[in-house]
């Protein structure tokens, strides 16, 4: 007890250093299966992070995820003139290893960069490069596939034309598996050409034109690996109907969303339905898919 009021007199008589700006966020939600035994699954979540100038200019920032179902991250990042300095178990991301879409954190440091038009990148540190596994690094009762990270790259912006280098090692123990890739790009308004060149692939010249002409939105790319993207959106009012192919589906996935309100419902090609009730800091979805029904509350602070 007289440790205790000894350690508030002395803070109480110490100055008084400025607060660090503070939020608290997170959600929780429960999706039922209609037809089962209604046995939940849950899914939780509580973000904390924290912003402060320091005295010499600097920002220091602080980011935490805890209680999380899946996973539990945080990251230390200190940024000024210099550029930004990061640190912890989400401190960069990479591209899983058997999905281009998926990204893995980066358990370690990184950095990023910008002088006089030259920015500069690096990340090091361990990754669980299996994204098919549940097990996650932070919890020393679970065994990972860990493999050392290595990353850096630069680019230039030479009035418009922009050359970039990167060196990705997802296997630092390993120096044959570094790979290395160059890229130029030019941006002609909503035109984009570009050329890339990876370690042992072929060199790609790619084409990109996005545009929005009133209610109706294009992106289309192509490139010489006999590869293309096509998305349109059209929008009449409330209603907004999308298009996507490539040159896997063979075939255009077509969507289509109405809004009012709160209300929203969605339909797609495959016969998906998704019925949902935005009510501010609480949302009630029901989606059918496959013959199952699911209905999911979600609350959010």
């Amino acid at each position: 007890m007289k440790k205790t009021v000894i350690a508030l007199a002395v803070a109480t008589a110490l100055p008084v250093a400025a607060q660090a700006d503070f939020s608290l966020s997170g959600s929780a939600s429960a999706e039922y299966t209609l037809g089962s035994n209604l046995v939940p699954e849950m899914e939780t979540a509580v973000s904390i992070s924290s912003t402060e100038v320091l005295a010499n200019g600097m920002i220091a920032t602080a980011t935490m995820s805890v209680l999380s179902l899946e996973d539990t991250e945080g990251v230390v990042t200190l940024s000024g003139d210099f550029g930004s300095l990061s640190g912890g178990t989400a401190a960069a991301e990479a591209e899983a290893e058997d999905d281009d879409e998926t990204l893995e954190s980066i358990n370690g440091i990184a950095y990023t960069g910008s002088f006089s038009g030259l920015s500069v990148n690096a990340a090091a540190g361990e990754w669980d490069h299996d994204s098919d596994s549940d097990d996650d690094f932070t919890d020393p009762n679970h065994p990972t596939d860990l493999q050392e990270y290595v990353k850096y790259g630069a680019s230039y912006d030479f009035n418009g034309l922009l050359v970039a280098g990167t060196s990705t090692n997802k296997n630092a123990a390993d120096n044959d598996d570094a790979e290395s890739e160059i890229t130029v790009s030019y941006n002609f308004g909503d035109l984009t050409l570009s050329g890339s060149k990876a370690t042992g692939d072929s060199a790609v010249a790619k084409a990109a034109y996005t545009a929005t002409v009133g209610d109706l939105a294009v992106m289309a790319s192509a490139d010489s690996a006999n590869e293309w993207d096509l998305s349109v959106v059209y929008t009449i009012g409330d209603l907004a109907v999308t298009a996507l192919d490539d040159e896997e589906d063979g075939g255009a996935e077509i969507s289509a969303k109405y809004t009012a309100g709160g209300l929203s419902l969605e339909v797609d090609s495959e016969n998906k339905i998704v019925v949902a009730y935005d009510m501010g800091n609480a949302d009630l979805s029901m989606t059918r898919e496959d013959e199952s029904t699911k209905v999911k509350y979600t609350v959010a602070f």
